[in-house]
């Protein structure tokens, strides 16, 4: 690790606090500030020596504002003291007053991009054919905030010319150039050591990169280090998906139409792949003979919203399995049965997802259900249809059980061009050592696979193997999102391995290997690849007395390629069970008989697809399933709340 200079004591550094907006739209009239001694830094945008720019691939948002206000809590200045509780103290003096906009006029104007298209068969010949039935809803999907619930910290020091920047960050290389842009140092001059965080919202990926620059910023200006402290924050994108099929009173669906409105928040970023992504999802695992969806992002008066855990493969999964689970019983099926008569390898599902045969999708999908004794359940929970009396306080017998299923991605699809090309760097040097060259974290499960796969494929040891440290030619891997780490890393490290195998003891040491992300280079002609699926069973009631949906017990099938270590892949299972049904709005039940059933097997030695994004989808459409039929009526939107509930109950979703 790049050696850091020592402080010179907690009096010389400078704490820092972000001052945001108070209003979600409008403009700053003025800013009345309080007098500030030298014992204070105020960082403005007159202040910012570079861009005030934070770029993301093709967009851009401000670092701080001093006009226009876009969301609520947007940056508009920055105050560094020498100690923080007089710098909140100052802060409070700090009075910020707003235009804001008139009745008629609303908040920003509203952005609508041009929707992206896809299209399978022709969907006007296929619904013009006669004996048709329809079915239409619509699956919302609330956006959201999420504060962490820890401080994170930020401290930049110069030493001599080079800036040194201590960070959390799962893009290490975008704090580089966001710094190097706001503040004009170039690059090569900055050093980003990264910290350790805990991410599960992606909450690390860009706001790191605008905190850093304000930092860097006050040092510069204060000339001695800075220290920020502050809980970082990320949004959740509100979709609205319709879906309208078309169907044979047989129970084979034969086309169907999707139209999805994305709100992103005050500025659209990732759009060319999140529609990507959310095609991979709304695409059924079930034949038709005609499909066209339409996706169409908006801007709003909100924080600019995007990853979030992923980038939108799980939302439009749950959609997708939700939608068929009621198809499947307006037809007279139970979603078992309809699932195993109907889910075949079909050319429209190839084109999103070129995946592993069906026939081991149909095995865990009768594995769970066997587990779970799924059709009895089910089969005595529609007999609740016909009691007279409903949800009684006296009978708590409002129960449901439901299954869903999908298949695993992970990774930026085949037809993502905007990003770079996200190297990994092998290098074998005299006496088996290897060095690694990523800017993806050396710590953790997925770099003990990384070492495991070197080892295997080189023959050396654990211990012989070493990551190139925080240094200016340390390069850049991407950012760490979408499974990337437990993915697309394995595969690269893999490939890079066998380079290496081929050139050893034919070219003198050391032996340099670097290879690109593949991006879905198993697609062929498929926007992703799978070797992985996932089906899971779900029990729950609603309490009578709270109306809460308490979750009785999960039942979890997966099948993969390779498994490096079965009790690190279950304990992450049942933590994202866990985590999706809380964020759902479910509560766990404290009943002794309460269970998270997982079965794992693995097939082959491939380095498998991640399941992640497909398990938290297929866990909350089992869950809005279940609950649809313990209130036997349709779920307005997710995440459920006390008013969903009522609504859901009263039959007006």
């Amino acid at each position: 690790m790049a050696e850091k200079k020592p402080s010179a004591g907690k009096v010389t550094m400078l704490h820092g606090l972000v001052i945001t907006s108070s209003v979600d739209a409008g403009r700053i009239e003025e800013i009345a500030l309080p007098e500030l001694d030298n014992n204070f830094v105020l960082v403005s945008t007159r202040d910012i020596p570079g861009t005030n720019r934070v770029r993301v691939l093709d967009s851009a948002v401000p670092l701080l504002t001093s006009s226009t206000i876009s969301y609520h809590r947007q940056p508009v200045l920055a105050l560094f003291g020498y100690d923080s509780e007089s710098v909140q103290l100052k802060a409070r003096e700090i009075n910020i007053s707003y235009q804001l906009p008139g009745s008629d006029q609303g908040g920003m104007p509203v952005i609508e991009s041009t929707p992206y298209t896809y299209h399978y068969g022709n969907l006007e010949t296929a619904t013009s054919e006669k004996g048709l039935e329809t079915l239409e809803r619509t699956y919302r999907f609330s956006g959201s905030d999420y504060q962490s619930n820890t401080l994170t910290r930020i401290n930049v020091e110069m030493e001599g010319d080079i800036l040194h920047i201590y960070t959390p960050t799962q893009w290490p290389s975008h704090v580089r150039e966001t710094v190097s842009d706001t503040t004009g140092i170039p690059k090569r001059k900055i050093v980003i050591h990264r910290l350790p965080f805990y991410a599960p919202h992606d909450e690390m990926l860009l706001a790191p990169s605008s905190l850093s620059s304000i930092a860097a910023i006050a040092c510069i200006k204060g000339e001695c280090p800075v220290e920020l402290l502050c809980k970082i924050e990320s949004s959740r994108p509100e979709l609205t998906i319709k879906r309208k099929s078309w169907y044979l009173v047989d129970g084979r669906v034969h086309a169907e139409s999707i139209e999805v409105q994305v709100n992103q928040g005050c500025e659209p970023m990732f759009s060319d792949e999140m529609s990507n992504q959310l095609i991979a999802g709304l695409v059924p695992l079930y034949p038709l003979t005609a499909l066209a969806i339409s996706i169409t992002f908006h801007t709003s008066n909100t924080a600019p919203a995007h990853f979030f855990g992923d980038l939108g493969y799980n939302d439009a999964l749950c959609s997708t399995e939700t939608h068929y689970s009621a198809l499947a019983k307006i037809t007279g099926y139970n979603p078992l049965t309809w699932r195993l008569k109907f889910a075949a390898d079909s050319p429209s599902h190839s084109q999103a997802i070129r995946s592993d045969k069906y026939a081991k999708l149909k095995e865990l999908v009768s594995s769970v259900s066997e587990r779970s004794d799924f059709q009895r359940k089910s089969a005595a929970y529609e007999m609740q249809k016909q009691m007279r009396v409903k949800l009684s306080t006296f009978f708590n017998y409002s129960r449901g059980i439901a299954l869903a299923c999908g298949a695993g991605i992970s990774g930026f699809s085949s037809e993502c061009r905007s990003l770079p090309q996200q190297p990994v760097q092998i290098t074998l040097n005299p006496n088996n050592k290897v060095e690694v060259n990523t800017s993806f974290y050396r710590n953790g499960s997925s770099a003990e696979i990384w070492r495991q796969i070197i080892c295997e494929e080189l023959g050396v040891a654990k211990s012989d193997i070493s990551f190139l440290e925080e240094q200016k030619e340390m390069l850049d891997s991407g950012p760490s999102v979408l499974a990337a780490n437990s993915g697309r890393m394995p595969m690269q490290v893999e490939k890079a391995c066998n380079q290496i195998k081929e050139k050893r003891f034919v070219q003198p040491l050391p032996i340099c290997e670097s290879v690109f992300s593949s991006r879905q280079a198993s697609a062929k002609g498929s926007l992703f690849f799978s070797n992985s699926y996932v089906a899971v069973a779900l029990e729950l009631e609603v309490d009578s007395v709270t109306l809460q949906p308490l979750v009785r017990s999960v039942w979890a099938s997966v099948s993969l390629a390779r498994i490096f270590d079965e009790q690190v892949l279950k304990s992450k299972i049942r933590h994202t069970i866990v985590t999706t049904l809380r964020e759902a709005g479910a509560l766990l039940s404290h009943r002794s008989s309460f269970d998270i059933d997982i079965m794992i097997k693995g097939e082959g030695e491939q380095i498998s697809s991640s399941i992640t994004s497909a398990l938290k989808g297929v866990v909350s459409a089992a869950f809005i399933s279940a609950l649809e039929q313990a209130l036997l009526s349709p779920v307005a939107k997710m995440p459920v709340d006390g008013a969903t509930l009522l609504a859901a109950m009263r039959g007006k979703p």
